[in-house]
């Protein structure tokens, strides 16, 4: 299985982290992975 990552524009994705901090308790830090598969992973298993 193989995906690629698909390209964020930085301002929204600033949005996105801002609005995470102030709205979500407990959130400290929002990340977007861009590693390809394999090796990475998308989900959990």
């Amino acid at each position: 299985m193989t995906v690629e990552y698909l390209p964020l524009d930085h301002a929204f994705l600033g949005r996105v982290a801002s609005r995470t901090f102030n709205e979500v308790r407990g959130i400290n830090r929002v990340t977007y992975d861009i590693t390809s598969k394999p090796p990475g992973t998308i989900e959990w298993e």
